[in-house]
């Protein structure tokens, strides 16, 4: 053989060694609704907690987290996995997860916009492995100070239900994500129609609207999310008020246990607070913390967006939101109450009643990717999809797509076979 070929076939061989064991840092963001299924996928995929070293953190509003747990990792906002037993890619991995909100999380990673993580290096220098590493228990540790672009993103809506036109994405529908009702601690409603759900989006209701009792006049109020989040926008397809519209919900203000003040969301306060009431919170994780609290003591202030009371008294409210099944489930366990949504509970036990079309509110969740993904991506997707149709890493936070009956071909749609 020539040297000049022995010298380029060691070339090529050492460029397929070095790409072989390079390490690689895949970046994902979107849907707050899902993440606890993504987070169990990831895990299984480095072979298990024992073989990672993890960082999670909350978002400012939320306040850090300070649960050094399997649930802490799985609730959280933001969270960096490292690891050297990725199934499918070699060296040292890096997985970056900053929840933000499907329509957000799409649309961010159509424009390449960067966005916060927590830096690789929190993780690498966590003492231990597994859910206990990195702990945040300070309230100082754990921030997502690096700024990078994601390169795939979750989604519990179609990206044509979103705000933002989008490029070209690749959508792959990989499981189904039920949501639930609630309303919070002390509440007596635990029903909801269509019909309801767009009068409380449309404005604060009298309980009676719910109860038929003309004395109960005490207001019943939305909360939920900013228009960035496939949470809102499923609920506005599913009651037919529509993806687009604007809502009238509340900011909570919350103090040990209890909420003492509901603003009508401010102006310009977070994404599409651009009207009045028509902005919301950017994670399930704050309205969980909401509905867990009580407002029917007297002890709330109603406001306008402007900050101004309405009524020199504190009066009796009821709050209700629409969550991902997950966030709901939390909800409930600290004292909130589970709601009906036409006639039928849903709570992540009874699979079947989404399996076979009985109850509608739910979603596809969707992976989108750029047109073309690297080896790595590639290999963190066809490992996600695999494992997100399994029944043992979704939980409760999802069903698999493969067992459905039914069907619906955009959000909202008619449910059938």
């Amino acid at each position: 053989m020539k040297p000049f070929f022995k010298i380029a076939l060691g070339v090529i061989a050492l460029s397929f060694t070095q790409q072989a064991s390079a390490d690689a840092t895949i970046r994902l963001t979107g849907s707050t609704a899902f993440r606890a299924g993504v987070h169990k996928g990831i895990i299984a995929l480095f072979g298990g907690a024992a073989n990672v070293k993890i960082a999670t953190g909350m978002t400012a509003a939320n306040g850090f987290n300070t649960a050094a747990s399997i649930g802490g990792y799985e609730g959280a906002d933001y969270s960096t996995i490292q690891g050297t037993t990725f199934s499918g890619i070699t060296g040292t991995v890096t997985i970056q997860t900053s929840w933000s909100g499907s329509a957000t999380g799409v649309a961010d990673v159509d424009a390449n916009t960067n966005i916060a993580f927590i830096p690789a290096a929190t993780a690498a220098a966590a003492s231990g492995t597994g859910y206990t590493s990195a702990a945040n228990t300070t309230g100082s540790a754990n921030a997502a100070t690096e700024s990078a672009a994601a390169t795939i993103a979750f989604s519990d809506v179609y990206a044509d239900s979103t705000p933002t036109p989008l490029a070209d994405l690749t959508d792959h529908v990989v499981a189904v994500i039920p949501f639930c009702w609630v309303s919070n601690k002390g509440s007596t409603i635990n029903a909801i129609t269509q019909q309801q759900a767009r009068a409380i989006l449309t404005k604060s209701q009298p309980k009676s609207l719910f109860t038929g009792v003309p004395t109960d006049t005490d207001l019943v109020l939305a909360v939920g999310r900013d228009n960035g989040s496939g949470t809102r926008i499923t609920c506005l397809a599913e009651t037919k008020y529509g993806v687009s519209t604007n809502v009238q919900q509340y900011k909570i203000t919350t103090a040990t246990g209890v909420n003492t003040i509901a603003r009508l969301w401010p102006l310009n306060d977070g994404v599409g607070s651009t009207t009045g009431g028509n902005g919301g919170y950017a994670s399930g994780s704050s309205i969980r913390t909401i509905m867990a609290a009580t407002s029917n003591t007297s002890s709330l202030q109603l406001q306008n967006a402007a900050g101004t009371n309405i009524g020199a008294a504190t009066r009796n409210v009821t709050l209700m939101s629409s969550l991902g099944i997950s966030d709901a489930n939390t909800s409930v366990t600290n004292g909130a109450t589970r709601v009906s949504y036409e006639g039928i509970i849903y709570d992540g036990s009874n699979p079947d009643l989404i399996y076979r079309g009985a109850y509608t509110n739910w979603g596809y969740l969707h992976l989108y990717t750029k047109p073309t993904v690297t080896a790595d991506e590639q290999a963190l997707v066809d490992g996600l999809t695999t494992q997100l149709d399994d029944a043992g890493v979704l939980g409760t936070a999802g069903l698999r797509v493969s067992q459905m009956f039914v069907s619906r071909t955009t959000d909202g749609a008619l449910v059938g076979p």
